[in-house]
């Protein structure tokens, strides 16, 4: 039993560390991390009770399902290029060729190469130089594979969010518009979540919210975003004298920074209560930019059809690869030198004859 005690309090920090991002700093990558450091510890700790039992059926159990779970993420890994091919054909059906489109065939392309170097296991060159390439492809990999698991998971836990029936403001995000001037699908499904909450929150507390329309002017637009949205507004019901509109920002950044500005000019404080409303896959990203910002605004998902969400899900991700590029260049870095590191191992191995 005294094998259990340090896994115990170790796995006792993590989940409390989750429970405590969940609640009150769910604007943060960690989320998702700090939920799949929670879950292998757990199965540390399943694995030392077990031992610790001596029950050989629960010891086959778990480790049928272990297995059965490792078998499916590999194969679904290695055959994901399939699904990826096939969503992109369906994004340019419905949204049109475009790079942002073409997320989904390009990682499928990737995915195919790095299919058949693993399975073709090609050898080239002196083995230090194999090691080294080996080494280096094997973790910067796994490290993707990593980062893109801990932002899904990010992604589906920031959504575990019901606000409170007592906000002041609801910022309405923008993207661009159809033809220059009409609101899409994709901002409808913003708008729209907005008005739910909007109505839900009168109804329940007598509570008006005012809906901030959050967007500039694109190069191709004819009016602002924002003008477009609250008149999409004024449309399904909601009064005008519940809007503003903030027509300058062209991005998330600047969307919550300009917002945030309007609000404390109307209201004459800084401690409202504040949400912003965005598409679902979207939320966990403009999230981490308040954080960065200091504003104190928890985002509520709107829903996004079901096709356009891999193409979606991988742009956020290479989006906060970038807000991050200094710790993600720094351990590219690192992986780098221990490649190296093994490349000099093998050429130091006594009896190693170089090719």
């Amino acid at each position: 039993m005294a094998l259990l005690l340090p896994t115990s309090i170790v796995l006792i920090v993590v989940v409390g560390l989750f429970c405590t991002y969940l609640i009150k700093i769910r604007n943060s990558l960690y989320l998702g991390a700090l939920a799949n450091l929670s879950l292998l510890v757990l199965l540390l700790f399943l694995v030392q009770l077990i031992s610790v039992l001596n029950s050989q059926s629960w010891g086959i159990i778990l480790g049928v399902a272990v297995f059965i779970v490792g078998a499916l993420v590999f194969l679904g890994l290695a055959l994901s290029f399939v699904f990826f091919f096939i969503n992109a054909f369906v994004v340019w059906k419905r949204e049109g060729y475009s790079l942002s489109s073409s997320l989904t065939m390009l990682s499928g392309i990737v995915v195919v190469v790095v299919d058949i170097l693993y399975f073709t296991n090609p050898s080239f060159g002196p083995k230090p130089l194999q090691s080294a390439v080996t080494t280096f492809l094997t973790l910067l990999i796994a490290y993707v594979l990593l980062t893109v698991w801990n932002t899904i998971s990010s992604m589906l836990l920031y959504r575990l969010y019901f606000p409170k029936k007592d906000k002041d403001y609801i910022i309405v995000l923008g993207s661009g518009l159809i033809d220059g001037y009409k609101v899409g699908r994709l901002l409808g499904n913003r708008i729209d979540k907005a008005i739910d909450f909007y109505q839900d929150q009168l109804k329940a507390t007598g509570k008006h919210a005012k809906l901030i329309f959050s967007g500039g002017q694109g190069g191709d637009e004819l009016l602002p975003e924002g003008e477009a949205m609250q008149k999409y507004a004024l449309e399904h019901g909601i009064s005008k004298s519940d809007t503003l509109v903030e027509g300058k920002s062209v991005n998330t950044l600047q969307n919550l920074q300009f917002s945030r500005a309007i609000i404390e000019k109307d209201s004459g404080r800084d401690d409202n209560q504040v949400i912003f409303v965005s598409n679902n896959y979207h939320t966990l990203r403009a999230g981490v930019l308040a954080r960065k910002l200091k504003f104190a605004a928890v985002g509520v998902g709107a829903p996004t059809p079901f096709y356009f969400l891999p193409n979606a899900v991988i742009r956020e991700h290479l989006a906060l690869l970038v807000m991050n590029k200094r710790s993600n260049l720094a351990i590219i870095g690192l992986i780098l030198l221990i490649a190296i590191g093994a490349g000099l191992l093998q050429y130091f191995i006594p009896g190693e004859t170089l090719k």
